[in-house]
């Protein structure tokens, strides 16, 4: 009877003893049969505190897990928080080959996005420009190319009067007087449009003068490239440096061609078409024609922006179609 009555102290103390969280426990059970005498008043039963349970209650090797299981979660919040400080740092390494494809759209040139090779010189910096327009070769002779050049127009008077139309109306809306043709300009720009590499040379013939090249545009529409790709496209990017003597020239090669057109020192120009078989600096598989246009005096000379620029009367808009 008292050994049944131990047997369930026991159960009585493991699970009083019982923590909370889940834990494995090896519990070694040892049953004592006591046979005791009794007599008078004694009380029975004075051995039986049951110490072997009282060990297993009390084990800490369950906490010291409980620990490890904490610290287990702080280094994960760790490592999520080093996951997140590398998302912050994958925008940069995302932008870093993001001028990967520039190289490819610069190359093809067909973005009507202009460069200068010469915005750091502060004597006549040349921009460029090019065109998405892919035009079919010229074959017409005109009176100033040789019988083995591919012709500018199919008259050379008309090219003349396109060039100067589509200067002069946009420089009466900058008060800029109007510009006349010049043989001797036209004569350097032939030059250099006849050797079909596209790069600036303002040393032709003595220098001295401002250039705008461009290709992609036949002689028939060159209207396109110096009123709509040239100003038109250009206009804009001016917006805020009218008055300034040494205007901002991080964005020169998008405001260069345009800044040339309207400059009110300049007084004329002549340019030449050439339909190049192969234009080298460009990524071309055919024919492709190759415009120069030289400016005299030269524009775009630092420090004389604001003497030369002036704002915009605010004509109507006006774009060759």
């Amino acid at each position: 009877m008292r050994a049944a009555v131990l047997i369930g102290a026991l159960c009585a103390v493991g699970a009083m003893g019982s923590p909370l969280q889940k834990r494995v426990y090896e519990t070694d059970l040892s049953i004592v049969t006591v046979t005791s005498t009794v007599t008078g008043g004694e009380q029975a039963a004075t051995a039986a505190p049951v110490p072997v349970e009282q060990k297993q209650a009390a084990e800490p090797a369950p906490q010291e897990q409980a620990t490890t299981v904490t610290s287990a979660y702080e280094y994960t919040v760790t490592a999520t928080s080093s996951q997140t400080s590398a998302t912050e740092v994958d925008p940069v390494a995302t932008s870093a080959p993001a001028p990967a494809p520039e190289p490819t759209t610069t190359t093809a040139a067909p973005q009507p996005a202009t460069t200068s090779s010469s915005s750091e010189v502060t004597t006549a910096p040349a921009p460029t420009t090019s065109s998405t327009t892919s035009a079919a070769p010229v074959t017409t002779s005109s009176a100033t190319t040789s019988s083995a050049a591919p012709s500018q127009s199919s008259t050379n008077d008309d090219y003349q009067a396109m060039i100067l139309e589509n200067h002069n109306i946009h420089r009466s809306n900058h008060s800029a007087s109007a510009l006349a043709w010049s043989t001797d300009l036209e004569s350097t720009a032939q030059q250099l449009a006849d050797g079909c590499v596209y790069e600036h040379n303002t040393q032709i013939g003595g220098g001295g003068y401002g250039q705008n090249i461009g290709y992609g545009i036949s002689a028939q529409n060159i209207g396109m490239m110096i009123t709509n790709l040239m100003y038109n496209d250009e206009f804009d990017y001016f917006n805020n440096l009218y008055g300034e003597a040494n205007p901002d020239m991080t964005n020169f090669e998008k405001w260069g061609h345009f800044s040339q057109i309207v400059w009110k020192g300049t007084k004329e120009v002549g340019c030449y078409t050439k339909v190049c078989n192969t234009l080298q600096n460009v990524d071309s598989d055919g024919p492709i024609p190759f415009t120069v246009c030289n400016y005299s005096p030269a524009g775009n000379y630092a420090g004389e922006y604001s003497d030369n620029i002036a704002r915009p009367l605010g004509h109507a808009f006006y774009a060759v179609a």
